[in-house]
């Protein structure tokens, strides 16, 4: 992104003109290695214009999470190239419904997206940041000032925002991203693209890869581009992911000239273009005969019994350093919620779903002869100290054909575990996460209470 700086009298860079194609013009030099450029502005105070890549000004802003998860793999690419005039594959319909669109900042994606509002939308533009009056050819067209003047506005603030999935809340870095991001996948014409293959990293659960799956399939259905996963990119084979799973495989007839290949899931998947669809993670994902052998299952166990899920995560969610809502709340204070509801409403007996063994452990000590639990592997934090995920520690822990038979059984055993919560009266968390939002779509919101303990004591 190309930011707006005082002039600096002490060097000589690049001088560029003030017109419609300056950042375009410095983005040329940007790729020789230019970083900073004077512009010579008639009629007004001159300036200087200074690049900054965008995914490291996203992540040393004091608001960007402090997680791994959103720090080990680029969020915001660089946009060397981009092409106003290519509206086919400019997302403008992400402002449909607004009548304003209000800056906080004036840089390069902001005047570049008020551009495309003025010339084709009815929008209102409005900036807070004076400093879009220092472009001759857009000044006249914008109004200044601290707020916006609409209830129906687009709000596009300075800083990082993380809400993905509000509608009307960005930060200037991702709205641009949302609204150009077929331009960074792909040099295709629009009309050419059939199929788009997204890579999921190995470190993401089932929950991760159905949820991210379904949201992209939802979010590139308008376009109609059919979503496929890159086979064996998840640790999961393939076959296995068809056997339980309503996935699909990729059509016969796929290839360069017609397919988008997603290769940075995060540059993809957090983003509002993806993340404001519904996951849709419920009972028709799964494979009928694997539901009625989990149904049986169920029934067996549950009989006239009132259960209350508990879902705790621990050990490599724990370590991944999480904030607000998807930071887990420690045992001591779920063991006492659990004990409130326990008295409040009777329940016969706990289904507890934890990967962690100290939580069950400290469950079981807690709610003697209460606590019913999948017989599934788990973990203790001492296994991390080599290791930041699950997968990595599956991956010690076997190879070749036992790892993906270990992978599958630990497959098996989790989905087990969220259609057995899903059969329970209500649901307590320690934290928002995939299983939170595959427990609840399969339970069709059945939950008497459903409660999420980060949220509670937030």
């Amino acid at each position: 992104m190309l930011q707006i700086k005082e002039y600096d009298d002490n060097h000589n860079y690049r001088r560029l003109v003030n017109d419609s194609q300056i950042f375009h013009n410095a983005l040329q030099y940007v790729l020789r290695g230019e970083t900073r450029f004077h512009v010579q502005n008639e009629g007004s105070k001159d300036f200087d214009l200074v690049y900054i890549d965008n995914d490291k000004k996203a992540k040393s802003d004091v608001s960007f999470p402090d997680s791994d998860f959103y720090r080990d793999e680029i969020i915001y690419p660089p946009y060397y190239f981009y092409d106003e005039k290519d509206l086919e594959k400019i997302n403008l319909y992400l402002l449909d419904g607004f009548e304003e669109i209000f800056f906080e900042d004036a840089n390069e994606y902001t005047i570049s997206v008020a551009m495309l509002a003025i010339k084709h939308t009815s929008l209102a533009v409005r900036f807070k940041d004076i400093n879009v009056l220092l472009f001759p050819w857009l000044k006249s067209q914008v109004t200044i000032g601290d707020k916006p003047l609409s209830d129906k506005a687009i709000y596009v603030q300075k800083n990082y925002y993380s809400d993905l999935t509000k509608t009307d809340h960005f930060s200037s870095l991702s709205l641009f991203h949302c609204l150009f991001l077929f331009q960074w996948l792909t040099d295709l014409p629009k009309k050419q693209i059939k199929y788009l293959e997204l890579s999921i990293r190995r470190t993401e659960g089932i929950g991760s890869i159905l949820s991210s799956y379904n949201k992209a399939r939802q979010a590139l259905q308008r376009h109609n581009i059919k979503v496929v996963l890159e086979p064996n990119s998840t640790r999961y084979r393939q076959s296995t992911l068809s056997k339980y799973f309503s996935v699909e495989e990729a059509p016969a007839d796929m290839d360069d000239t017609n397919t988008i290949y997603v290769k940075c899931f995060n540059c993809f998947i957090l983003t509002s273009f993806i993340d404001r669809h519904e996951a849709n993670i419920d009972l028709t994902t799964l494979n009928p005969v694997f539901l009625q052998q989990m149904k049986e299952y169920a029934d067996a166990i549950i009989e006239s019994k009132k259960i209350l899920g508990v879902l705790l995560r621990g050990t490599d969610v724990i370590l991944a350093n999480y904030v607000g809502l998807y930071r887990p709340v420690n045992i001591d204070a779920c063991i006492r919620i659990i004990d409130e509801r326990l008295k409040q409403y009777n329940y016969d007996k706990i289904f507890l779903a934890t990967e962690d063994s100290y939580y069950l452990k400290r469950m079981r000590d807690a709610f003697p002869h209460k606590i019913i639990a999948i017989a599934q592997e788990r973990h203790s934090r001492d296994e991390f100290k080599n290791v930041k995920y699950i997968s990595d520690l599956e991956k010690c822990k076997s190879s070749g054909g036992n790892y993906y038979n270990s992978v599958e059984d630990n497959l098996v055993n989790y989905i087990y575990a969220m259609y057995m919560l899903a059969r329970c009266e209500s649901l307590i968390a320690n934290c928002m996460c995939s299983g939170v939002n595959i427990a609840t779509a399969f339970n069709g919101g059945k939950y008497v209470r459903k409660e999420i303990a980060s949220a509670m004591l937030r």
